[in-house]
């Protein structure tokens, strides 16, 4: 942690260049930030042997020529010009001292505001700006997200509005708050389809998106953007709804990964199903290749390091998501968005995601209300939306979830905990439901038969809570495993399943022999465990 940094410590001095010279020398600045020497020119110059040192100031006497005493002066309006500004920069990295770092480049933004000034006036905005992120090698052009095709649209757009507004030859110092707002209203009156303008929350992304890029020419004295009160910029309230974006239940997750697809369209599902098993962003799929993989008693964990704001954080390996990965061996397949937004959808399609929707769009003084199928609306953040959605009402709290998700505030999480208040008075219903159940439960001891302990179960009613069954399975009972198969003879007509769920119960069954490995075995325990299907063993 950077500590205080006192106004006393931060000093310069004015130096010549050749003090013993016998001709007019250059004059710098010299001063020692974060340990470091730093000298910059004051683009003045002085005989050395009418400087005082002591006084920092060049001499100005009868004794000297008329000549010499109006270049001094010269040269001392300029000095007292910068002792002003260097003070008004100690001012400012006394108040922020974890700026220490940028402290030479704050030093010159303070002592060469001038020129910077000029710099301005020679430099038009957009064509800077578009070579400016041509150049960052940080940006990416490729893979999954064209970030330097986003950029260039933005900066087209804002082009558009210059040239149509007859502000093509403005500068980096005419932009400023009111060019922003007007920028706003532009986009707002933008036709973006037939009758339709821009919405209200698209207009604010697209403004705040333009004032970052913006922002990257700051650094090279183009622009103030506290001076030009970029920073005042607030987003359009939208009068928007606030279940315009869906999530999918367990269920639906589990109807499209029970689908039997190919190819590309098979690799899209997957990954996604793998989001709503661990509520990553769409950015951060593929480096859950990279991750640690760590092992504990109840499981596995994968940790990785965010790409957003360098979060790390890590994810439990839930049997669905373990299973994604160790199909892949570890190594995702690379999906671009827009393909995986396609597959996804026609999954959604498929998997009979299909109940309606009504999305509310404000598109400034215009508010539409549309009708949708659901599978429409599924995104690439839906997957983490419905891990989030599906978490809480398994009834995990939301602050150990934020840890999952690498979420810093609540107000971000929230936006995507998309339950409706029917689930939460249905949770609220179940919950106080299980407390009666759990009463009347017989909970097993560790050497109890695992026949007997999951017909107990059943009997007791646990149909969706398979505590008991699955902490037999996975910690008591792990050895015996191999022994027992399925039983082909359970009646699964007392269980509330759709058609998709049967064909895959079945399906399941097929597949299971008695004495079938141990690690086969809990793989398929483990889909029908999640389907809140309790099976019985032989």
């Amino acid at each position: 942690m950077i500590g205080q940094i006192f106004f006393n410590e931060v000093r310069a001095s004015f130096n010549l260049r050749k003090p013993k010279s016998d001709k007019p020398t250059n004059i710098y600045l010299v001063c020692r930030i974060n340990k470091k020497q730093v000298k910059l020119s004051t683009g003045v110059r002085v005989y050395p042997d009418q400087w005082n040192t002591k006084k920092q100031e060049a001499y100005v006497s009868p004794r000297l020529t008329e000549l010499d005493n109006i270049n001094n002066a010269i040269v001392n309006d300029e000095i007292n010009k910068l002792k002003a500004d260097f003070v008004d920069f100690k001012r400012y990295i006394c108040d922020n001292p974890n700026e220490i770092d940028n402290s030479l480049f704050l030093l010159k933004k303070y002592i060469y505001k001038d020129k910077m000034m000029k710099q301005q006036e020679l430099q038009k905005p957009v064509q800077w700006l578009r070579r400016a992120i041509s150049q960052d090698k940080t940006i990416k052009s490729d893979g999954q997200r064209n970030t330097l095709a986003i950029y260039w649209g933005h900066l087209k757009v804002f082009e558009e509005f210059l040239k149509k507004t007859g502000r093509e030859g403005i500068t980096f110092a005419d932009i400023n708050l009111a060019l922003i707002k007007d920028f706003e209203t532009y986009l707002f009156n933008k036709q973006v389809g037939k009758g339709k303008t821009t919405k209200t929350s698209t207009v604010g992304n697209k403004v705040t998106a333009l004032i970052s890029i913006i922002k990257r020419a700051e650094p090279y004295g183009l622009i103030d953007t506290s001076a030009a009160k970029l920073n005042q910029y607030k987003k359009p309230k939208s009068r928007e709804g606030d279940d315009n974006e869906i999530y999918l239940s367990e269920e639906e997750v589990s109807r499209m990964y029970a689908l039997k697809l190919k190819g590309l369209e098979e690799k899209a599902r997957d990954v996604f199903v793998l989001q709503c098993w661990t509520g990553q962003r769409f950015s951060d799929m593929q480096l859950l290749n990279n991750g640690t993989i760590k092992d504990f008693d109840n499981g596995r964990i994968l940790e990785i390091v965010q790409k957003k704001r360098a979060h790390k954080v890590s994810m439990p390996l839930l049997p669905i998501a373990l299973e994604i990965l160790e199909k892949y061996n570890y190594q995702l397949p690379k999906v671009r968005e827009n393909t995986m937004l396609k597959y996804i959808k026609e999954a959604g399609q498929k998997a009979g995601i299909i109940g309606k929707h009504i999305v509310t769009e404000d598109r400034g003084s215009k508010i539409t209300n549309t009708t949708y199928c659901r599978y429409e609306l599924i995104g690439t953040h839906t997957g983490r939306r419905s891990f989030i959605s599906n978490m809480l009402k398994r009834g995990y709290d939301s602050h150990i979830l934020m840890r999952i998700t690498g979420h810093t505030t609540e107000m971000a999480f929230k936006k995507y905990a998309k339950i409706s208040s029917e689930d939460a008075a249905n949770l609220m219903l179940e919950t106080e439901a299980n407390k009666i159940k759990e009463s009347n439960d017989i909970v097993p001891s560790s050497n109890e038969n695992i026949v007997e302990a999951i017909s107990k179960g059943i009997e007791a009613g646990l149909k969706h809570k398979n505590d008991i069954a699955y902490d037999l399975l996975f910690n008591s009972q792990e050895s015996n495993i191999e022994s027992y198969g399925i039983d082909r003879d359970v009646d699964i007509s007392q269980f509330d399943l759709n058609k998709n769920e049967l064909d895959f119960l079945n399906r399941s069954m097929d597949n299971f022999e008695v004495g079938t490995p141990s690690l086969k075995v809990r793989k398929m325990l483990n889909k029908l465990l999640e389907l809140g299907i309790v099976v019985r063993l032989k």
